[in-house]
């Protein structure tokens, strides 16, 4: 019997799905609406600050956040000229206790830290 036990533990535990980083797609739907904003000046939309809780909410690991910046960049980079210095305004304006850097071409998404989704690493 714990022979069984211990094989129907094991199978468990090996045949359970890894979580998966967050993915692009839905990073970049969620963060579409911020574009207005990134691109010019006002507010940021209702459906941005949604969009920036619900990428919160999905960033619960270190890996976690290095892929939803990787994906917020690689997105950044087909957008055409924004200003990376409102960015970090998303959350403040929205509510939403999180850091965003100031994302651009150079910045090194292995630095986020684990105090939000992308928090710059001391």
């Amino acid at each position: 019997m714990n022979r069984l036990l211990s094989f129907f533990a094991i199978f468990l535990l090996v045949s359970r799905p890894a979580m998966a980083a967050p993915s692009c797609p839905i990073v970049v739907v969620e963060l579409r609406p911020c574009l207005a904003f990134i691109k010019s000046s006002g507010v940021p939309s209702k459906d941005c600050c949604e969009g920036v809780k619900k990428i919160n909410d999905l960033g619960k690991t270190k890996p976690d956040r290095v892929a939803i910046c990787n994906c917020i960049k690689n997105a950044l980079s087909i957008v055409g000229p924004y200003d990376p210095s409102r960015i970090p305004l998303i959350p403040e304006k929205c509510g939403v206790p999180i850091n965003l850097p100031p994302i651009d071409q150079k910045f090194d998404c292995s630095k986020v830290s684990l105090e939000g989704v992308m928090g710059v690493a001391n």
